[in-house]
């Protein structure tokens, strides 16, 4: 059976040939010039050097440059990257690169795009591409966990399987394979599953890796899976072991990491006060877009509570974190006093036991609205406190504590336990920041500004990193053992 690497992109010719729904006659007449000459050049019907898929890349950037936000923007956006895709296939060096910038702009840039799931598929197979695996798997992972229903997820099942398989992963490998062979819907797919499996299963030496393969685009009408490919070489390959501290139940090495971001308050409830009707519900939706922003760019899969200014119970949000199965969980909140003259940054982590009289003012303030019956926190505390992860969240809370004071200069209020509801109910690590207090004068106006909205946001990636004990800009461990991660995670405990 003749397989192709990039065979989804034929499904999607049409579409970018026949997507026309454009705001504006010059608009409309830029993308149809440009998706007819893609389908030329995707075909073959027009034989296309590097330098005319490059040219093409510009035409199509043309069209969103009329209108960044117009009806087919994310149409041409996602061409952008498909004809990198295409370059790559004859020859030009910069396409891989060009391509996965194109990809996560339109991931970006266009959040209810419905190339989304491609998007992130195409980045899976662009990072295997170059040989960056921690990257692929993390894309192979989130179109599985939040694109289930979509075209590409059983494509990227087969990828992922494949890529834990390359790592030297062989009963992740088995059971990806696994799941693929007894649920596929697309037989094909299937049967190269179970192909694979039984070549994983029978191998009694890990086998030197096939060379790379150039990737292929050709127009296909469904989704087809690669040849068979064999696990990669590797040392005598075993499970890797649970990362320490022991307390974290994630292997924070292979696993996407899932952040679910909590931007307190909203719609009815607006916070904390400050003068000229300054409202904490508005500063901390910004800083937490600003921080989905940070977090995403260093290769998180996040998610948040709230998108706009509407109003959610607190029980709500922690189901939301367990229905997302995040691995971390943290609420951004603004402070607010009596006194004008509170100032400062403090970070919160849950435990059963009564801190000082001023937290638990704050706590009792946050609880507001938090949809639980006395009988229902009565039986969260009595239960949930002892097996969360309070050790854990007191780490992370100390981390992103430090790195808010180094990066803002803020004055240090310290990491404080307290009963807050918010988080309650979450079994991984989850803490509540309070960003400064709207209430003081001075501090209130920083809050407000997108500069030091930005600086607080990227403090606390930082010390979200730091937390997992990464020190580079992406998260996700490129060591062939999860050893080396543990060794990380030790030294910054």
């Amino acid at each position: 059976m003749k397989m192709c690497c990039f065979c989804l992109l034929g499904l999607f010719l049409a579409i970018l040939s026949g997507c026309m729904s454009m705001s504006g006659y010059k608009q409309a007449s830029l993308y149809e010039e440009a998706s007819l000459r893609h389908h030329a050049y995707a075909t073959g019907t027009t034989r296309a050097t590097a330098t005319e898929w490059r040219a093409l890349a510009s035409e199509f950037q043309k069209v969103i440059d009329a209108d960044v936000q117009g009806p087919s923007a994310d149409d041409a956006q996602y061409a952008i990257a498909s004809s990198w895709m295409w370059s790559i296939t004859v020859g030009d060096a910069e396409a891989p690169q060009q391509a996965i910038k194109a990809l996560r702009k339109l991931i970006h840039t266009y959040p209810n795009s419905e190339y989304r799931p491609l998007a992130h598929y195409w980045l899976g197979r662009c990072y295997d591409y170059i040989n960056d695996d921690s990257q692929a798997i993390m894309q192979y992972q989130l179109v599985g966990n939040r694109y289930a229903d979509s075209q590409v997820s059983e494509p990227a099942k087969l990828e992922l399987a494949r890529a834990y398989a390359k790592q030297g992963y062989p009963t992740r490998a088995e059971t990806s394979y696994k799941s693929l062979v007894d649920s596929s819907i697309n037989q094909e797919i299937g049967d190269v599953a179970a192909k694979e499996l039984q070549v994983l299963k029978t191998q009694p030496q890990p086998l030197s890796p096939p060379a790379k393969e150039n990737i292929q685009i050709q127009p296909q009408p469904r989704p087809e899976p690669q040849p068979v490919k064999q696990p990669k070489s590797a040392a005598p390959v075993t499970d890797p072991e649970p990362l320490v501290p022991k307390s974290l139940t994630r292997e924070f090495g292979l696993t996407a990491k899932t952040i679910v971001i909590d931007p307190g308050h909203g719609g009815k409830d607006p916070g904390g006060f400050g003068s000229g009707n300054l409202q904490e519900k508005g500063i901390v939706l910004s800083i937490s877009h600003k921080l989905r922003e940070v977090l995403t760019a260093k290769g998180y899969t996040v998610l948040m509570t709230r998108e706009t200014d509407h109003f959610i119970p607190l029980k709500k949000r922690t189901e939301f974190a367990t229905q997302h199965k995040a691995d971390l969980f943290l609420s951004i909140h603004a402070n607010a006093a009596d006194s004008s003259r509170a100032n400062g940054i403090e970070t919160y982590y849950l435990d059963v036991t009564s801190t000082d009289k001023a937290s638990e003012k704050i706590a009792a303030r946050e609880n507001i609205n938090s949809g639980y019956s006395i009988q229902e926190l009565e039986t969260l505390l009595d239960g949930l406190i002892r097996e969360s992860k309070s050790e854990d969240s007191k780490r992370l809370a100390r981390h992103v504590q430090d790195t808010l004071v180094q990066n803002t200069g803020a004055v240090d209020r310290g990491v404080k336990h307290a009963r807050f509801v918010v988080l309650i109910g979450t079994k991984v690590p989850a803490i509540l920041i309070e960003t400064g207090f709207v209430s003081n004068p001075v501090e209130g106006q920083k809050l407000i500004t997108s500069a030091y909205q930005h600086k607080i946001a990227t403090a606390i990636a930082q010390g979200v990193d730091q937390f997992l004990g990464k020190t580079g800009e992406t998260p996700f461990a490129k060591a062939q053992s999860l050893r080396f991660v543990a060794k990380g995670v030790e030294r910054n405990k």
